[in-house]
């Protein structure tokens, strides 16, 4: 992982309320192992990088951060649950100022496995920005 991501991991695994709530799963970068329990929380990047306006080490990035689980109201708790832990919070991250942290998109989706198992796939699209 990088700085930002251990920042945003550290974010989420500090939380005591969400990481309580995912005791079973867990909380992993970009790709959870086959058959870790449920729910877990994933998160990966999805887009942005430097924004090149200034000789700075000025970021701007998109991450998904979302809640997997085979109950919707529990993935609808655990995703308020993400947003209590992210948004409009500050991230330590190593070398770098954190001056905006947010969950602009909502994510809502349903999937049925290939055994007939529905997860309810609920997060956010989150905007982080930091400089050096």
């Amino acid at each position: 992982m990088n700085a930002l991501e251990i920042g945003l991991y550290n974010a989420l695994a500090t939380d005591n309320t969400l990481t309580n709530a995912i005791t079973k799963g867990g909380i992993y970068n970009t790709v959870a192992r086959q058959g870790t329990a449920l729910p877990y929380v994933i998160f990966f990047w999805t887009g942005g990088g430097l924004e090149n306006i200034n000789p700075s080490e000025l970021h701007n990035v998109v991450y998904v951060v979302k809640v997997v689980a085979d109950d919707a109201h529990e993935a609808g708790t655990i995703q308020g649950y993400i947003k209590n832990a992210l948004h409009l919070q500050t991230l330590t991250v190593a070398g770098y100022t954190n001056f905006y942290t947010a969950c602009e998109d909502e994510i809502q989706l349903t999937e049925t496995t290939r055994e007939g198992t529905v997860l309810h796939h609920r997060g956010y699209v989150v905007r982080i920005r930091i400089d050096d």
